[in-house]
């Protein structure tokens, strides 16, 4: 299993401050975004909101990763491997930073690992992964068995018709995100030792605003402890943990707060831009 650090580090604190013009976002690597379950990286609702522009304008070689909403995890680190590829051969590096987001993640970790991406890959940064699964798929998938499968269903012919993905599994990525599965992934798919893994993640507590956000956190605090009303922080942590953002002035931020999806932003005093901007400046501070 890998390390784990405990302590904060400022990066969490910089969220709410206003960004420095000079805020150096040149990394040595181009940034690859790699979306989660459910995502786009274009159409009415831009899964980055505004974090491609303003690593862009610092001076950051921004790419999105062109994966699929609903596929599985093998069929999107297919997809990683064909995307990285082109995005060296465009930019002449050899290697690429993934910025991944909760699933994301675990397809860049399949990307890595089974896939034999190492090679291709620097540092692995991912942000409310549910690394050890989360007790919602576990409900969705047994508390209910009836309701799943045809809503599913519902969901890979909507993915089909309105968007074009004919690799839409639904069902199949909840179970892959099952903590059961998730245990199995992780044992199948050790960590590359030529890779610097780090997280981050995000929690909200029953008083947030948003009803239903507030409810699926009480589901999963119950079964799994502090959360971000869908991934626990201690499924988030893998690698060197840089901790919970917004803790230190005890903001919350929810899963989607975090990556700018600004329709339902929830959390007004969080800048996600300005706080990715802290990443990639810290990740091009230590050489990455």
């Amino acid at each position: 299993m890998p390390a784990v650090a405990q302590g904060q580090t400022r990066l969490g604190m910089l969220y709410s401050r206003k960004m420095s013009g000079h805020t150096n976002c040149r990394t040595r690597y181009p940034i690859l975004l790699v979306h989660g379950l459910a995502g786009r990286d274009a159409g009415r609702l831009p899964y980055w909101g505004g974090i491609p522009d303003c690593l862009r304008a610092r001076g950051a070689s921004v790419h999105l990763a062109g994966i699929g909403g609903f596929a599985t995890i093998e069929e999107n680190a297919r997809r990683l491997d064909a995307r990285i590829a082109e995005v060296l051969e465009a930019t002449g590096a050899d290697r690429v930073n993934i910025v991944a987001h909760s699933m994301g993640g675990l397809d860049s970790r399949y990307y890595i690992s089974a896939l034999g991406g190492g090679c291709r890959v620097a540092c692995l940064c991912t942000f409310n992964t549910p690394h050890r699964g989360t007790a919602l798929a576990d409900l969705f998938l047994e508390a209910l068995p009836r309701a799943s499968r045809p809503i599913a269903a519902l969901v890979d012919f909507y993915s089909r018709a309105a968007h074009g993905e004919d690799d839409a599994e639904a069902l199949e990525a909840a179970r892959e995100l099952s903590r059961s599965a998730c245990a199995d992934f992780n044992e199948a798919n050790p960590d590359d030792p030529g890779v610097y893994y780090r997280s981050y993640t995000s929690r909200i507590d029953g008083s947030f605003p948003v009803r239903r956000k507030a409810a699926l956190w009480k589901l999963l605090y119950d079964r799994e402890g502090e959360n971000d009303g869908l991934v626990s922080v201690e499924s988030a942590r893998w690698g060197e943990f840089k901790g919970v953002v917004g803790a230190e002035s005890g903001l919350s931020i929810s899963h989607d707060d975090l990556h700018d999806l600004r329709k339902f932003r929830s959390a007004p005093h969080f800048d996600a831009p300005a706080f990715f901007a802290e990443v990639a400046s810290d990740l091009a501070l230590s050489g990455y």
